[in-house]
């Protein structure tokens, strides 16, 4: 089966967890679906979906025994649905469940492919009258992202796109060409990784700042140079160097948007991570900002490289 091309760089946990509230009422309402057309649905590649139900098939309540768990799985090309037993009983519910479930669902509903008449909105409104009689103090505005769509549907034909962009570090605008390769979320913002006319290198933008987008009709299709893949062999096209980092909570990001060749979980929290890396320039930028998030194991001779590169930073700027 062809699948098509994954969009460059991991998507994050938060907007996988966020999808499969949409997707997994709209799946049992169905029971069985194309593959192919649930991916085209909720805008994933056939391989995405499949992590995806592979991730939502091992969830479930204590004590996770088979009848705890979701019932969804992937039978050749089709995705298959059944309501769990958990699902049958009714919920023993709190005022600060009802809260939390209520907020979450609006929030649920603003996302892509959410079902506007489907399962979801018709629990929500069983849940209105259980909250207090002013049903507006639950008000959900998650306003769109401008452009973020646009610059989604660019990424599998690697469309040229030419975009008014704001630094506010100097307050300066410019305009530049891009052909976005990845569009992903980090920490509560929206970014697409791009090919940039301007430094001739990959960048990233946030989307928030970009002011005007227009197509230009240009497209540069990915290479074997420009895809992610999950053991980062080909990153870098060529990469010879490897470093072992640990990357506590507050970098976590590290993790999320760049390929790993492997990666080890510490009880403290932290993560040991084996990356292929282009070069220490690239990995200096990566540390300067990661700051004390993101520490050099190996090799040795990187280990005092963000340090290096922040005190070069510093005399520059002196």
């Amino acid at each position: 089966m062809a699948l098509r091309r994954s969009r460059r760089g991991p998507r994050s946990a938060t907007e996988i967890v966020a999808g499969l509230m949409v997707m997994l009422p709209w799946l049992v309402e169905r029971k069985r679906v194309k593959l192919s057309d649930m991916a085209k649905q909720f805008k994933l590649t056939e391989a995405e979906l499949i992590d995806d139900i592979m991730m939502a098939s091992v969830c479930g309540v204590p004590p996770y025994s088979p009848d705890a768990l979701i019932d969804v799985f992937v039978d050749e090309d089709e995705v298959v649905a059944e309501v769990p037993l958990m699902f049958s009983r009714p919920l023993q519910l709190n005022s600060a469940e009802v809260f939390a479930l209520t907020v979450m669902g609006k929030a649920a509903m603003r996302l892509p492919g959410a079902n506007k008449s489907g399962p979801l909105a018709t629990a929500l409104k069983k849940l209105r009258p259980l909250l207090p009689s002013d049903d507006g103090v639950v008000v959900v505005d998650l306003k769109p992202v401008a452009f973020l769509e646009e610059l989604r549907n660019a990424v599998a034909p690697g469309a040229h796109l030419l975009i008014t962009y704001f630094t506010p570090a100097s307050a300066a605008r410019s305009e530049r060409t891009i052909v976005p390769r990845s569009v992903f979320e980090r920490g509560g913002h929206w970014y697409v990784s791009a090919d940039d006319d301007k430094s001739g290198e990959l960048r990233e933008f946030r989307i928030d700042r970009i002011e005007k987008l227009t197509t230009t009709g240009g497209f540069t299709a990915p290479n074997e140079t420009t895809k992610r893949v999950a053991d980062g062999s080909t990153w870098f096209d060529n990469a010879e160097l490897r470093v072992t980092l640990k990357v506590g909570p507050s970098a976590r990001w590290v993790v999320e948007s760049y390929p790993y060749m492997s990666r080890e979980v510490n009880l403290d929290g932290s993560t040991l991570v084996t990356m292929a890396v282009g070069s220490e320039h690239w990995l200096a930028r990566l540390l300067l900002r990661a700051g004390d998030g993101v520490q050099v194991l190996e090799p040795v001779a990187l280990q005092d490289l963000g340090k290096r590169t922040a005190a070069q930073m510093l005399n520059r700027y002196a």
